[in-house]
């Protein structure tokens, strides 16, 4: 009996230390950049939730339902928190309604998400499009709806266009923080929106973001006075792998300039971290890739001295293996018909109507021309324009094959999803028509081609249709442009003449066509172009340049760009017989309309040269001849 004693009590101290050991694990499961991507990665007509092994699609939020319940049934009595980066809209037909049904919103409430930072795209409908947002998911939720977390955003006093999402952050649907008390830990989380995010936003005016670092610095001193052991940054800032393989980006470099911060939930980058990036040895920077593709799951403890150790770490693919949970799949389906009966139907399309075929996956990629000419071939035509631009950031998806290569409509939205009216606030950027000279052409390219150099953004690629141009990055930037033509592979190219004073249109999103009044605030002064309209008489707003679809009807009836991409796919030859539009994928389909031609040669370093180049050159000139002058008086 003597013995018994201290070995049940040693037994005890064993269970307890396992016990205790047991409530201070915890696991983090988290997603980023949703972008209303409900459906698989690939087409939609080939997406089959309720089954297993028979689609190559990934993704899918009925597929993440799944998931994330065998996942909390795996973590046992482990305290479990699930969290979002940011970016959870915009993207898909179905953003196109978030402001009447809240879908996104309602769909993380329902999967029982704790808390969500904001990311830029959930401006894209202005502060007010993301306030109805919130207003039709609270409408259904109720105090259901997960947190908002928003640190340093601010609201302009003197504005009335931010009051509508003031009001949720007055009523406690947008929080700068919040405390969670689960598994014997207090948890403090807290988000930020980064400034690169801020700073493609076009949209988020009136409201600002005041600086992430200084904002961190407050929210991880609040969070620690009010006892939280474990603080968490849910952060819309992105990362960034360096040609060495080492990884940089505001979120890492946050970490390594604010001390207290345990674990960071990132996203906006859209990088699929296979293991968190461990920041001074010790603080997580995690991401899951974007569009519902993977589930990160984190796993750590906390210490004797309450200080959060890794674990381990998985990144889950989503993808057929896993059965999509079915009332789920029934939410979305009821989406889809929101989407077709108060979008599409109105312009002769349906959410799944079979539209075209490819037979092969295009990409964005600088050396695969051919989805970006489609693209701009769409543009060039809707508009009616001698040529058209726009930027690889604006095409926002790859067009993928998948197993047959029949594209619905609401694949091909998601090539040119983003936008809104600047006269109806509908969804999609209106596309807009302005003339300029030749030389004014020159001098637009000249900014778009150092706007991508001097970013080093693959988002500020130019893109082209009814010209092709050439580059020699031997010339004086503002003045490389050493070759255009004008027209198309089948009629045939004509050099530009810069001496010819007749007016070439050009068509383009409001988005992108809205720089072609900053060439001036862009090139510091040294170019200029005045947007002008068929006549020639200048057009001192965009507004002036929005073409009207229907000009029967009184008012402007904006000419939407992802419309215009539709009816222009919908217009392509059926060549096979099939009731499908083909598109296009080789011979005059994939050429190259911007080159890069390095040259030495007089000819290529002058041709269409203005007075930088001429300028820089005598400069040049002159200094070398002054620096002969200097050397043969040392030597006489």
């Amino acid at each position: 009996m003597g013995l018994l004693r201290p070995l049940f009590a040693a037994c005890c101290l064993l269970v307890a230390a396992q016990v205790c050991s047991a409530e201070r694990s915890f696991t983090i499961l988290h997603t980023n950049d949703w972008q209303s991507r409900l459906l698989g990665f690939g087409p939609n007509n080939e997406f089959t939730p309720a089954t297993i092994g028979d689609d190559d699609t990934r993704g899918g939020v009925a597929r993440l339902a799944t998931l994330l319940r065998q996942r909390r049934a795996a973590a046992g009595e482990q305290a479990v928190l699930l969290l979002d980066g940011g970016d959870f809209s915009m993207g898909t037909l179905f953003h196109t309604v978030t402001r009447e049904t809240g879908g996104e919103l309602r769909l993380m409430s329902e999967l029982g998400y704790d808390a969500a930072t904001l990311g830029n795209h959930e401006f894209d409908f202005r502060p007010a499009g993301l306030a109805a947002m919130i207003s039709a998911a609270h409408r259904a939720k109720g105090e259901a709806l997960l947190a908002l977390l928003s640190s340093n955003l601010r609201f302009d006093p003197t504005s009335t266009a931010d009051d509508s999402l003031q009001a949720h952050d007055q009523a406690g649907r947008i929080l700068p923080y919040k405390l969670i008390d689960r598994g014997g830990i207090r948890f403090g989380l807290f988000g930020l929106l980064g400034n690169n995010a801020v700073a493609v936003s076009p949209m988020i005016k009136p409201v600002t973001f005041a600086d992430p670092l200084a904002t961190a610095r407050s929210m991880v001193a609040k969070l620690r006075e009010e006892g939280a052991e474990v603080v968490i940054l849910l952060s819309h800032m992105g990362v960034v792998q360096q040609a060495d393989g080492s990884w940089r980006g505001e979120e890492v470099e946050l970490v390594e300039q604010v001390p207290g911060i345990d674990i960071v939930v990132g996203g906006h980058s859209h990088t699929a971290l296979a293991q968190p990036l461990l920041v001074g040895g010790r603080t997580p920077v995690m991401q899951a890739g974007s569009e519902i593709q993977h589930l990160g799951e984190l796993r750590m403890r906390l210490d004797e001295a309450g200080t959060p150790q890794l674990v381990d770490y998985q990144l889950h693919p989503i993808d057929d293996q896993i059965a999509g949970d079915a009332a789920i799949t029934a939410r979305v389906e009821d989406f889809k018909q929101v989407v077709s009966a108060r979008m599409l139907a109105p312009r002769g399309y349906a959410f799944d109507q079979a539209l075209a075929k490819v037979d092969k996956t295009l990409t964005r990629d600088f050396d695969d021309p051919i989805l970006a000419n489609l693209v701009t071939d769409a543009l060039r035509r809707a508009t009616g324009s001698d040529l058209s631009f726009t930027g690889n950031g604006t095409i926002r998806d790859n067009l993928i094959k998948g197993r047959y290569g029949v594209q619905s409509v609401s694949d091909l939205f998601r090539i040119a999803p983003l936008g809104v009216g600047e006269l109806d606030d509908a969804p999609g950027y209106p596309l807009i028509k302005v003339y300029v000279t030749g030389r004014e052409l020159k001098s637009l390219l000249e900014v778009l081609l150092l706007a991508y150099q001097m970013r080093d953004s693959k988002s500020y690629y130019p893109r082209v249709s009814g010209l092709r141009f050439s580059y020699n990055p031997w010339r004086v930037p503002f003045d490389r442009i050493s070759r255009i033509e004008l027209g198309d592979p089948l009629k045939g190219y004509t050099p530009l003449d810069l001496a010819d004073q007749r007016l070439y249109s050009i068509g383009a999103t409001s988005y992108v066509g809205s720089f072609t009044w900053l060439v001036g605030d862009l090139s510091k002064g040294l170019l200029s172009v005045q947007p002008k309209d068929a006549q020639g008489r200048p057009l001192s707003e965009l507004k002036a340049a929005i073409i009207d679809a229907d000009p029967e009807t009184p008012g402007v009836q904006e000419y939407k760009e992802w419309q215009g991409l539709l009816d222009h796919i919908r217009s392509l030859p059926d060549i096979d017989g099939d009731g499908l539009a083909d598109i296009p994928t080789s011979g005059a389909a994939a050429e190259q309309r911007m080159l890069r031609e390095a040259s030495l040669r007089p000819a290529d370093l002058y041709r269409y040269a203005g007075p930088l180049q001429w300028g820089v050159s005598a400069v040049l000139c002159a200094g070398l001849l002054l620096g002969l002058c200097l050397l043969r008086r040392r030597r006489a």
